[in-house]
């Protein structure tokens, strides 16, 4: 039985569910991260570490823009008309190849621009990593069909298959001793390119329907990523901007220790981004508002407390856990990883409140507390930059995200009337649930330490 031809399901099961496999994927793919970043810093030194990042931004930057919300958009219309699915995609995927051609383009002209302070070099390597941009177009709008078709497993499977490939290729390409900058972008995009014919596997056996292309729907999807890529892009620049600025006008090696100071602080935003992707279509199929008020509540609450939680330990032991994973070295960092770390509590909880405002049909709400927050970071980083240096961007991420977040919440009071301290507040049921969960694993924990015993 294929969900894109059923009646919506259950949505507090569909939402757990959803939510379940997220965050066990986005536990996987973090420690995919760990084990690509430590080979990186270890394989590659501080100086050729930031190069490959100055490499890959740029293009990983105008890519993320050159969605134009397509990816929100196929999920929010598949999941409101699963039947319609094929019509659906096969407009979206042409929505895919005229953005693909146009961003390429400009991610060739900018890439020289941006770079200039770096060696020509690391600019080629940059221009070929210039590729990425037409496989995530393609590759994010097959993820959102199959995420509105409710189909989380094939969703989770295309986002693993992705981080498994990419450590695998550099562990090879580690051991055979061929690591270098350039090798290193040819191998990356080798493996999304496969990665995103997974996908369209995936998608396939998804059995959206025959393929067909409306101009007039073509017109909704664009439509409705336009307006919710100002809050996809304007987010994406606000976790990206300090780097941005980092790579046009300081050194290779300060970019360097500066992205792998943030990489323990990627943990926690992947707990609100795991449950965005399971709030979004949940959301948008429930018709009682009272019903869509609940979800949310227990959702951005999940999302608030879950972060904190995960934060904390990376605070404390920032200086043991850069030392110990990525060398002296990168020492330098500690206290940008704290920094940064508080932020990301911000910076998760408001993937879970973009979301909603996304679920209740209004994109462009969120899209406007991303740019104010824009504006900020901007704002904030030409103050403390130059002022104190790389812990300035740091404090400029948190400014950003702290009133992205605030403008988001009360954005929802004005939609739905629920409160801001209602919104992170657990009710109840989520009290009782979070307690039990607690307990079942205190109790899981201690079988297997006397087993072991």
């Amino acid at each position: 039985m294929e969900l894109g031809h059923t009646s919506a399901p259950d949505q507090p099961a569909s939402a757990a569910r959803s939510i379940k496999l997220n965050l066990r994927t986005s536990l996987v793919l973090q420690a995919f991260n760990m084990i690509s970043g430590l080979e990186l810093a270890r394989g590659l030194g501080l100086v050729h570490r930031g190069q490959l990042a100055a490499a890959v931004l740029w293009p990983t930057v105008i890519g993320a823009i050159a969605t134009i919300g397509l990816q929100e958009s196929m999920t929010y219309h598949v999941a409101r008309e699963p039947r319609n699915a094929g019509t659906l995609l096969g407009s979206g995927l042409t929505l895919c190849a005229i953005q693909s051609v146009a961003f390429t383009i400009i991610t060739l002209i900018a890439v020289p621009v941006a770079l200039g302070r770096h060696d020509a070099a690391t600019i080629t390597s940059a221009s070929i990593y210039s590729a990425y941009v037409s496989i995530n177009v393609f590759g994010l709008a097959l993820s959102g069909t199959l995420n509105g078709l409710h189909r989380y497993g094939f969703y989770n499977a295309a986002l693993l298959s992705t981080g498994a490939s990419v450590v695998i290729c550099q562990t090879v390409l580690l051991a055979l001793g061929f690591f270098s900058v350039r090798v290193l972008v040819i191998a990356i995009i080798s493996c999304y390119l496969a990665c995103l014919l997974f996908g369209a596997w995936l998608t396939r056996r998804a059995n959206p329907g025959r393929l067909h292309i409306e101009s007039s729907t073509i017109r909704r999807i664009f439509s409705y990523g336009l307006r919710s890529n100002i809050s996809t892009t304007s987010s994406f620049l606000n976790q990206r901007l300090d780097q941005l600025v980092i790579s046009a006008f300081l050194s290779a090696s300060q970019l360097g220790l500066y992205v792998v100071a943030i990489t323990f602080t990627l943990f926690t935003p992947m707990v609100g981004m795991s449950i965005a992707v399971g709030a979004l279509p949940n959301i948008a199929s429930l018709k009682m508002a009272s019903e869509r008020d609940l979800l949310a509540r227990r959702l951005v609450s999940l999302t608030f407390v879950s972060s904190v939680l995960v934060s904390v330990p990376i605070i404390v032991l920032a200086p043991l856990l850069i030392k110990l994973f990525f060398g002296s070295a990168f020492a330098a960092g500690a206290n940008i990883t704290r920094v940064t770390a508080v932020a990301s509590v911000s910076f998760s909880t408001t993937r879970s409140l973009e979301a909603v405002l996304r679920g209740v049909g209004h994109p462009l709400a969120a899209g406007m507390a991303e740019v104010v927050a824009l504006c900020a970071t901007a704002a904030s980083l030409a103050i403390l930059l130059p002022l104190l240096g790389l812990i300035g961007a740091a404090w400029a991420s948190l400014l950003a995200y702290t009133v992205s977040g605030a403008w988001m919440a009360w954005r929802i009071k004005v939609v739905t009337g629920v409160p801001p301290a209602r919104l992170l507040t657990p009710d109840h049921a989520m009290l009782q649930l979070l307690y039990a969960r607690a307990r079942y694993l205190s109790k899981r924990a201690s079988r297997r330490l006397s087993s072991r015993a």
